[in-house]
């Protein structure tokens, strides 16, 4: 807008024109939307003005000023009138912001263009970019259907069924993001429709479309997840369009139990995300098919594969989070007690016994955990002896936990065992050395490792690099790592414990060699890490000037390694 338009429709002039009270009434004309549509053809801006009925006015801009009349009673196509002002006002607001997008950036000019073309530009424009893309086409036709009132459930689930084709053997990522972005907009079109369909055909045609997604996605590879956008609005919507309905609880429970259970599995959780529309009655409902069907399966026969025992982990979880809930011990031991050929359940209900203090029910788990024990799970049978050493202590018999102690700990040579024995040993005072017993063991292991049952357990060094570690005898730890080739982290361990640079700078500079020959770039950064830690613990001129030495050292040594070199360079300048 030019510098002379904008003095001639500013407040002041429109005020001058219409008169104070008028100016008022129009203003507020035209903050209430009252002013339906303008059109400026040369000098002559035309607009329509909702008030006791629709008006027209004319405003005439020239040079020697505004003029402007509407055929309402008060100007009769002479006088200025509230009319006139809002029209006035609409217009130098809509050239305000074409002044600002023309100003601004591609968007802005771009939607500064299309507000100054006519109807027939835009539709003409907007026809050859739908046919352009058949994703556009699609979004548009629905909506056409959908307001000229063409589209009801049945040509929606139409539409669904062309939307999610089956048996398509896509894998290319350009071919599934083009099949699912044609899916989107049938996908989109349906949430929109469902506020105006009857629940119940909502209903179908969500559960419709999200069955053809299941089924497509048997033959298309998705590992992009190009199908995510569809999934979670139908799954959205069907959760909306669930809450919609008015069955009973009884009803209602059914038919999420069916989708919970049912071949789909691209469903929200079942019962938690409908617990608003289940409410207490329809979940306390749920959870009675829920145990109808529990109580119809038989024994899980041992030796049982996964998809036999699937059926029942599914059944079983959510009676289980409601038992675990109320605190109800025999409900959850009933749940273990048709699962208990399987040695995790019978392990998993004997520490539920633990921790609810039922030790008399702890032995009969625990018996039938040993019957079920597999040699092809050793840790479950570790763990089953952790737990009769719960069942010891609990009798007072210490001696004997203490026997069934050190043979785990021969087993899993794990510290946290040794940490068991020990502090049972302190506690009860017991009359073996089990701190000795332990380190007479390993060193004994040091040079004839005998097979264990453990592929993971650690070296018979490690394991009493540790517990020397653990005991505070970091003499002992200096020297087993002098003599053997322990655990880097280990060993990274005895670094930051000791205290003196002068002992700990070997450690470090064995540390940094064993990074620097794994030959990778993260190594080589592991080792600079190292450098860095070593160096904040300098404390003297003399441990300065051989930690000098030591890069000097590294940097002849490993000179072939480039990066490393570079890095090394990089923290620490010559």
């Amino acid at each position: 807008m030019q510098e002379d338009e904008r003095e001639l429709l500013s407040d002041r002039q429109l005020a001058m024109l219409a008169g104070e009270a008028a100016f008022g009434r129009g203003l507020e004309y035209y903050h209430a939307g009252m002013v339906v549509g303008w059109n400026r053809k040369g000098a002559t801006i035309t607009a329509d003005v909702e008030g006791s009925e629709r008006y027209r006015v004319v405003l005439k801009l020239s040079k020697r000023g505004l003029e402007g009349g509407c055929n309402c009673p008060a100007s009769e196509g002479i006088d200025f009138c509230k009319h006139c002002v809002a029209t006035a006002l609409a217009y130098r607001a809509e050239q305000a912001e074409q002044t600002r997008l023309t100003e601004g950036d591609a968007t802005d000019r771009i939607r500064a263009y299309l507000q100054q073309m006519d109807k027939a530009s835009l539709v003409e424009s907007l026809e050859s970019l739908i046919d352009s893309d058949p994703v556009l086409r699609q979004q548009w036709s629905l909506r056409a259907d959908a307001v000229l009132g063409v589209l009801d459930h049945k040509a929606l689930k139409k539409r669904i069924t062309a939307a999610f084709p089956v048996n398509r053997d896509l894998y290319r990522y350009g071919q599934v993001s083009a099949y699912f972005a044609r899916a989107e907009a049938v996908v989109e079109q349906l949430a929109e429709q469902a506020p105006q369909l009857p629940a119940e055909q909502c209903l179908k045609l969500v559960d419709y479309a999200l069955s053809r997604l299941g089924r497509a996605l048997e033959t298309i590879d998705d590992s992009g997840g190009f199908r995510f956008h569809c999934e979670a609005t139908l799954q959205t919507l069907h959760v909306q369009t669930v809450t919609r309905l008015d069955w009973s609880p009884d009803r209602l429970a059914a038919y999420l139990f069916e989708k919970a259970f049912g071949d789909e599995d691209l469903y929200p959780e079942i019962p938690g995300a409908y617990v608003q529309a289940l409410g207490e009655a329809g979940l306390a409902a749920y959870h009675d098919h829920l145990q109808q069907a529990w109580d119809a399966l038989p024994a899980l026969p041992a030796g049982a594969g996964w998809s036999e025992e699937y059926p029942y982990l599914r059944l079983r979880r959510p009676l289980f989070e409601r038992a675990e809930a109320a605190s109800d011990l025999p409900a959850m031991l009933a749940l273990y007690q048709k699962t208990a050929s399987k040695e995790r359940d019978c392990l998993d209900a004997a520490e539920l016994c633990i921790e609810h203090g039922a030790w008399d029910e702890l032995e009969t788990w625990l018996a039938r955990a040993k019957r079920a024990m597999s040699k092809q799970h050793p840790l479950q049978q570790v763990e089953r002896q952790r737990l009769e050493v719960c069942l010891l202590l609990h009798r007072g018999d210490v001696e004997a936990a203490a026997t069934l102690q050190w043979d785990i700990y021969q087993q899993t040579q794990h510290l946290e065992d040794y940490r068991r024995l020990v502090s049972m040993a302190d506690e009860h005072g017991l009359a073996i050395d089990y701190r000795q017993r332990a380190r007479d063991w390993l060193v004994a292991r040091l040079d004839k490792t005998p097979p264990s049952p453990f592929a993971f357990a650690p070296r018979a060094e490690n394991s009493l690099l540790e517990i020397e570690l653990f005991e505070g005898r970091l003499g002992e730890a200096q020297a087993l790592c002098a003599e053997r080739a322990v655990a880097p982290e280990l060993l990274h361990l005895l670094a930051k414990t000791l205290k003196d640079p002068d002992e700990s700078q070997p450690l470090y500079l064995r540390l940094v060699r064993h990074s620097v020959c794994q030959t990778n770039n993260r190594a080589y950064r592991e080792g600079i890490a190292l450098l860095q830690e070593l160096k904040g613990s300098l404390a003297t001129p003399a441990q300065q000037a051989a930690f000098e030495q030591v890069l000097t050292q590294l940097r002849t040594e490993f000179k072939q390694k480039r990066n490393f070199i570079k890095w090394l360079n990089e923290a620490f300048p010559t």
